[in-house]
């Protein structure tokens, strides 16, 4: 019987389930190549995010569907000791791993799944170590390019400093049997932390979207929200989809809006997705005089956001990942930097408009270009969902990863 177990951070199980994302657990069984999967988050329960349920505790396993099972970790062990948070934190990561650990060598699980080469990554490498495990690491993104642009750790809480972060990554990916990339992009990164080129393997997104985003974009119906439903007919929109951070330069999508303003156009933008930039966004708004311009949905479900991007104009991106894609399949118009995957499937004039990485003024004659001509929105946006259904193909995705597992030898 084949057994995964799965370490990723990027959802916890409420977040999962709050924004319809089921798709992200239904994957990881590959359509049954798994026969019994253990997903785990080892910070699954954020007191800031997650009101209602006990930061501190011992390690919860959640049974979430036929031989699937969540692990969940907590932010400390003991409420009597939130007076020593490092210690209380450390114990109940180290409880976390030794559950792992249990798990793996009671149910002689013989590949661990790591969804980054950091804190998921590290706790990967000792599972599989202690459990005799193949251990298979999903290189995220370029994590130096992310630290050259925001000054700092990308765990900055966990690690401190990017010396220790480097560190890490260098000896999880050094000691990994399978690294997997979203995009090509992302390999001379991962090269230069240790992983072995004949080790990478590129495997898109396509498998992680929610299947409604496939449907044809005019056979969705319209967001259910009537406030949402009149102003989109108030004006056209422009519209950015990811976390609202400096990592993500989502500023640079509002100073789009002001100069277009400037301009002389009506267009608004609507922010969906949530972070630290919102009040100064929402404050910048305000003074500007364009409050009335600008939408902020919050974090929403994939229901919400596959009936919403039809009705937009057209995509900013300064730099998104999944989210590209989902907008992709909506045949959105997209003006993007040329950052991370995006050049890989924006192309100018064939499937979107492509401007130099941070050039603000080239996005905003991009946004111009596509809000004076109707027919070019409509030709480049088709054209990148063809592009997009092509490169990112689920079944094609989900055969390639089989074959990664099926490859490390340790299977039945």
């Amino acid at each position: 019987m084949r057994k995964l177990i799965y370490i990723d951070s990027s959802y916890s199980l409420r977040q999962i389930r709050d924004q319809s994302l089921d798709q992200v657990l239904k994957l990881r069984s590959l359509d049954g190549f798994f026969q019994a999967v253990w997903s785990a988050h080892p910070l699954d329960t954020n007191p800031s995010s997650h009101p209602g349920i006990a930061a501190c505790g011992p390690t919860v396993t959640t049974k979430i569907g036929p031989n699937h099972y969540f692990i969940s970790g907590r932010y400390g062990r003991f409420k009597r000791l939130t007076w020593l948070p490092v210690f209380n934190a450390s114990l109940a990561l180290l409880l976390f791993i030794l559950k792992l650990v249990k798990v793996a060598l009671t149910e002689r699980i013989r590949v661990v799944r790591s969804g980054d080469p950091l804190l998921c990554g590290l706790i990967g490498l000792i599972v599989s170590r202690l459990s005799g495990a193949a251990l298979v690491v999903r290189v995220n993104g370029n994590h130096d390019w992310v630290r050259a642009t925001t000054g700092k750790p990308l765990s900055a809480r966990l690690f401190h400093n990017a010396r220790v972060e480097i560190w890490v990554e260098k000896l999880v990916l050094s000691h990994a049997n399978r690294v997997i990339l979203y995009c090509e992009n992302h390999k001379q990164f991962a090269i230069s932390k240790g992983a072995k080129p004949g080790c990478i393997t590129v495997i898109r997104h396509g498998n992680l979207i929610e299947p409604l985003h496939f449907i044809k974009p005019s056979l969705r119906i319209p967001p259910a929200d009537l406030h949402i439903r009149n102003k989109l007919r108030q004006r056209r929109w422009m519209v950015h989809v990811g976390r609202l951070e400096k990592v993500k330069h989502a500023m640079d999508c509002y100073d789009v809006l002001f100069e277009l303003a400037r301009l002389g156009s009506n267009v608004g933008l609507i922010l969906v997705g949530d972070g630290s930039l919102r009040g100064t966004i929402s404050s910048r708004a305000d003074s500007d005089g364009l409050d009335e311009r600008i939408l902020f949905t919050g974090n929403v479900d994939q229901v919400y956001l596959a009936s919403l991007l039809p009705y937009c104009t057209l995509a900013l991106s300064p730099i998104t990942g999944r989210a590209l894609a989902e907008v992709a399949f909506a045949a959105l118009p997209v003006v993007a930097y040329d950052l991370d995957w995006q050049s890989e499937l924006i192309e100018t004039d064939i499937t979107g408009i492509l401007v130099p990485a941070l050039d603000i003024k080239a996005m905003v004659e991009g946004a111009a270009r596509f809000l004076a001509d109707s027919a070019l929105c409509t030709k480049l946006g088709e054209s990148l969902r063809v592009r997009a259904l092509n490169m990112l193909d689920p079944q094609t995705q989900t055969l390639n990863e089989i074959e990664v597992y099926s490859n490390l030898g340790v299977l039945q």
